[in-house]
């Protein structure tokens, strides 16, 4: 574990900030953060997600399979605040997968279900937000 950089050019400030929210969210029993960016998490209630903190502002699904190449335990990558989204193709592979893929906006929703990967927003007509 280092402080200070890593491959996918995360700064410390996100990782801090993902590190916090981790330590706050009510379904998170424990977390260990290993691989300056990888943080293993122990839920109250569900599996346990090994998250890879990112900051993309536009996540490609060539990131996504660069990113699982080099962590292949990971099942959920954040992919930052909620001015990042990600491609249809990076969402699409993520959810066949069973890989969660979500911004500011989407993880705390996600990290209360036990299929976190298909946790979605809901425009008013009921239909998916994706990024």
């Amino acid at each position: 574990m280092t402080n200070g950089s890593n491959d996918f050019g995360v700064e410390w400030h996100q990782i801090c900030w993902i590190e916090r929210w981790l330590g706050r969210h009510i379904n998170v029993l424990d977390f260990t953060r290993v691989n300056d960016i990888q943080f293993d998490v122990i839920r109250k209630r569900g599996c346990d997600i090994h998250l890879i903190c990112l900051d993309e502002y536009t996540c490609t699904l060539s990131r996504v399979l660069e990113v699982l190449d080099a962590f292949p335990v990971a099942n959920f990558l954040y992919i930052g605040g909620n001015w990042n989204s990600y491609e249809r193709a990076a969402k699409e592979y993520c959810l066949e997968n069973k890989i969660g893929l979500f911004n500011t906006n989407e993880i705390s929703g996600a990290f209360h279900r036990n299929d976190f990967w298909t946790y979605h927003r809901k425009a008013q007509d009921g239909n998916p937000i994706y990024g």
